[in-house]
C-alpha cells in the first residue's frame, strides 16, 4: 500500500509540473486568439444577422502635404486614417481569461472593410486601401470594437486650374468609399474626433491648407449594382505660396524690361543697341520656356505669369523694332521734310532758319571806304581811312535726321514705359 501511495503522489507531482512548464509557454492572450480564430472565416462580414450593414467610421488626418504636381494634376498627402467597426465575432468574457479585454490581429487573420480611394493617382498600386495600403494591426476589446489606424500616403488626382498660377487656390477631393459591399452592407461614417490634422503636422513650403471638410455621400460605381455606394469625400481647400516664383520669375523679367527700355539711352553710334535688345529678347525666351515644365497641358485657360512674360516678350520685340528704326532715321542722308520739323519743333527744338545772316557795322554802314595817299616810300599806296565792313555769321544748328533720331529716342522711350506699367496693371490688376 506504501508503494502505491508513493506511486500516486509522484503522479500529482509530475503533473502538476507540467501544468506549470505548459503555463510559461501560453498567455491569455493565445488562449483569445486561438478561441476566437478557431472556425472563423474572415470573408464573412462581421454580423450576426446578415441582413444587417456593418458601420464604419472613417477620419483622416493630414500629417504633411507632400508635393501638388501641377504637370500631373496630382496631389500627394501624407496622412493618418482610422477605422472603426464592430466584430461581432470577436468578442470573449474578459473574466474568463484573467482580465484582458483587448488584444490585436493582423488585417490578413479578420475581416477588414475595403475601403479605398476612389480617385488614386498612383499608378504602382491597383487598390489604395485595405490591407495592401494599411499594414498595421487591428486592436480589438471584448466588446468587439475594433480601431484599425496608421500612416498612409496617398495620391488624388486632382484638377487643377491654372488660370492664376502662380497665385492659383486650388481645391483637391479625397473620396473613401468601398468597391465591394453596397450601402446595404457597408456603411460609413464620419469619426467622432474632428480633428484636421494630425498630432505631428509638418507645413509645406509651397502651399497652405487654407481649409479641410468632411462628408457623406454616394456614388454608383457606374451604375453596376443594385444599391449606391457609401463614400466619404473630403475636401481640401489649399493656397500656393507665390513667394519663390515671384523671386525667380517675375523679378527678372522685370529687370530684363528695363534693361530694355535703357537701349534707348545708348548712343546710336556706338554699335550696341541691336545686339544688347537681342540678347535680352533671347533670355526671354528661355524664362517662357520654363513656364510649361509647371504646368499641365490644357487650353481651359492661361496663367497670370506666363501672360505676362508673353506680354513682356513682346514690348522687348516692340523695343528691339523701334530700335532699328531709330538707326535707319539716324543714318538717313538728306533733309527732312518740313513737317517733321514743325512735328519735332512741338519739343525742345526751336525752328532756326537756314540762310545764313551777315551783320555790318551801324556805325559805319553809311560810309563807304577812303583811300588816302601815303608818300612814305615816295610811292603814293592808297590808305583805308574809313572803317571797313566786316562779316559776322550766326551761330546756326541745321535740322538734320540726327536730331530726329533723338527725339524719337525720348519718344520712344516715354511710350514703352507707359505701355510696360499698362500692360503689368492689366496682368496683375
Amino acid at each position: 500500500m506504501k508503494s502505491i501511495a508513493v506511486v500516486v503522489i509522484f503522479l500529482k507531482i509530475i503533473s502538476l509540473f507540467e501544468g506549470y512548464v505548459g503555463s510559461t509557454k501560453t498567455s491569455f492572450e493565445h488562449h483569445i486568439r486561438a478561441d476566437l480564430l478557431k472556425n472563423y472565416d474572415k470573408k464573412v462580414r462581421p454580423v450576426l444577422r446578415g441582413k444587417r450593414e456593418v458601420e464604419v467610421s472613417l477620419a483622416l488626418r493630414i500629417s504633411r502635404l507632400v508635393k501638388v504636381d501641377n504637370k500631373e494634376q496630382l496631389v500627394v498627402l501624407d496622412t493618418w486614417v482610422i477605422q472603426t467597426w464592430r466584430n461581432e465575432f470577436l468578442t470573449w468574457n474578459s473574466s474568463e481569461y484573467g482580465d484582458l479585454n483587448r488584444i490585436h490581429f493582423s488585417p490578413e487573420e479578420i475581416w477588414v472593410p475595403d475601403v479605398a480611394l476612389f480617385n488614386n493617382g498612383d499608378d504602382k498600386i491597383n487598390l489604395a486601401g485595405g490591407p495592401t495600403k494599411f499594414v498595421t494591426d487591428i486592436s480589438v476589446n471584448d466588446k468587439g470594437r475594433c480601431v484599425w489606424s496608421g500612416p498612409a500616403t496617398f495620391k488624388a488626382n486632382c484638377e487643377m486650374k491654372v488660370d492664376e498660377w502662380p497665385f492659383d487656390e486650388q481645391t483637391c477631393e479625397l473620396a473613401f468609399g468601398s468597391y465591394s459591399y453596397g450601402k446595404n452592407l457597408l456603411k460609413l461614417k464620419l469619426f467622432k474626433d474632428k480633428r484636421k490634422f494630425a498630432t505631428r503636422f509638418v507645413k509645406s513650403g509651397d502651399w497652405e491648407i487654407t481649409n479641410i471638410t468632411a462628408a457623406l455621400g454616394e456614388t454608383d460605381h457606374g451604375n453596376c449594382c443594385r444599391f449606391n455606394f457609401s463614400e466619404v469625400v473630403y475636401t481640401l481647400e489649399m493656397k500656393r505660396k507665390s513667394l519663390y516664383y515671384m523671386f525667380y520669375l517675375f523679378t527678372p523679367t522685370s529687370l530684363l524690361t528695363i534693361l530694355a527700355l535703357s537701349s534707348f539711352l545708348i548712343h546710336v553710334e556706338s554699335g550696341e543697341r541691336i545686339g544688347f535688345v537681342t540678347t535680352i529678347l533671347l533670355a526671354m525666351t528661355v524664362f517662357l520656356l520654363l513656364i510649361p515644365s509647371f504646368l499641365p497641358v490644357t487650353s481651359d485657360g492661361l496663367p497670370i505669369l506666363g501672360i505676362n512674360l508673353q506680354v513682356t516678350m513682346i514690348l522687348i520685340a516692340a523695343i528691339l523694332f523701334a530700335n532699328i528704326f531709330v538707326l535707319r532715321v539716324y543714318f538717313k542722308e538728306g533733309t527732312p521734310p518740313n513737317w517733321i520739323e514743325k512735328f519735332c519743333s512741338f519739343g525742345n527744338f526751336k525752328k532756326e532758319s537756314r540762310v545764313r545772316r551777315v551783320n555790318v557795322s551801324q556805325a559805319d554802314s553809311n560810309y563807304p571806304l577812303a583811300l588816302k595817299s601815303s608818300t612814305t616810300t615816295g610811292i603814293e599806296m592808297p590808305e583805308c581811312t574809313g572803317t571797313p565792313a566786316f562779316v559776322q555769321p550766326t551761330k546756326v544748328q541745321e535740322f538734320t535726321w540726327q536730331r530726329v533720331s533723338a527725339k524719337m529716342d525720348l519718344v520712344f522711350f516715354v511710350i514703352f514705359i507707359i505701355a510696360s506699367s499698362v500692360a503689368y496693371a492689366l496682368t496683375f490688376g
